[in-house]
């Protein structure tokens, strides 16, 4: 972590390569793409369209997808927002630490870092 960084935990950045997406069901369920992820936090992108928005302070539930229809559904707290005209860069805590679908997205964390390490990736 650089000296500026202000995280408690490493955020990872998630490459392409991966199929994980989200979607805020208040928002409905269109696929966001998903920016970073960490042990308390996940960083992601929505395509506003002017009105679907997040506000910082706001809880929400967010389904984060590992694959079309595989999902762990987690509680969030909106921590940050930043307008980009269409786009909203939103970075939120989880405001859940206690369930199984939080406890099976530390372990996905886990599984990103060892990926990152040991895995190799085909150029298409």
């Amino acid at each position: 972590m650089s000296k500026t960084e202000k995280r408690r935990v490493r955020r990872r950045e998630i490459l392409e390569r991966f199929s994980f997406h989200v979607c805020v069901p208040k928002l409905g369920f269109a696929r966001h793409q998903v920016r970073d992820i960490s042990e308390l936090g996940i960083g992601f992108e929505i395509e506003t369209f002017g009105e679907f928005r997040l506000d910082a302070g706001e809880i929400c539930e967010l389904r984060f997808y590992l694959n079309p229809s595989l999902f762990l559904t987690l509680s969030i707290e909106v921590v940050r927002q930043k307008d980009h005209g269409a786009i909203q860069e939103v970075g939120a805590v989880f405001a859940e630490q206690q369930s199984g679908q939080y406890s099976a997205f530390v372990t996905l964390v886990k599984l990103v870092d060892q990926l990152a390490i040991s895995g190799a990736a085909e150029d298409h």
